[in-house]
């Protein structure tokens, strides 16, 4: 049977803003608990428990045991949402759902590549990772840790899809079928250095010598008197 982290949260009953920001400096999270056919009850947790969920291999699709301190009631549960602050990135708020085993939920799923694109490897070309993640449907307990896509055929223009993952009989891919997953394109061409226009020769200045010139006329600083 598989076995899930237990988490010990406690029932907050003073709410608002200014009692929100006095647990966010002991290290406590504010959060509520909705779903599963039952009322929302708001919670705080400590802020090191969320980061050590959203860590795990499964990240925000964990699925964990909350347990209310002081009572043996315990929920399945997952992270539906959570806010950070945008200077700290520490945590201002989260969201659990409450998970029932028997049914259905969907999530989306990381996907990974696999392998080295002949395109690649033999033809230069660059692997493009377009769409990382896709939206699933399955019970909780079947919900995969990433599902992986081969890409060692990929020639140079070629594409693995969403129908090109493998399919699961407890798993149903609601991404469209036609997505991308991921493209091998050409290698990317250097741009040669455009090559300077050709520089007009510079033209000698005219040089008016002195003297007459062909039509008779004195040169430059010789009078019309002649030389004295």
């Amino acid at each position: 049977m598989r076995k899930y982290v237990e988490i010990e949260v406690e029932e907050r009953s003073d709410l608002g803003r200014t009692p929100a920001k006095r647990l966010r400096r002991k290290g406590l999270v504010p959060g509520i608990v909705y779903g599963g056919k039952r009322p929302p009850v708001p919670i705080t947790i400590d802020s090191s428990r969320i980061q050590e969920i959203l860590k795990s291999e499964s990240g925000i699709n964990t699925i964990f045991l909350l347990r209310l301190k002081g009572k043996d009631a315990k929920r399945h549960v997952m992270i539906r949402d959570f806010q950070r602050d945008p200077v700290t990135e520490s945590f201002v708020h989260t969201d659990f759902i409450r998970i029932l085993m028997d049914e259905k939920v969907e999530v989306s799923v990381p996907v990974k590549l696999d392998g080295i694109p002949e395109g690649v490897k033999n033809q230069g070309g660059i692997l493009d990772f377009i769409l990382r993640d896709i939206r699933v449907t399955c019970l909780p307990s079947d919900i995969p840790e990433h599902l992986i896509a081969d890409v060692t055929s990929l020639l140079i223009g070629d594409s693995a899809k969403v129908s090109d993952l493998p399919r699961a009989e407890n798993l149903e891919i609601l991404t469209p079928a036609d997505q991308v997953l991921a493209v091998v394109s050409p290698p990317v061409k250097e741009e040669e250095p455009a090559e300077p226009e050709a520089e007009e020769e510079a033209k000698e200045p005219e040089v008016i010598p002195k003297g007459k010139t062909e039509e008779g006329e004195p040169g430059k600083g010789e009078s019309k008197e002649g030389k004295s």
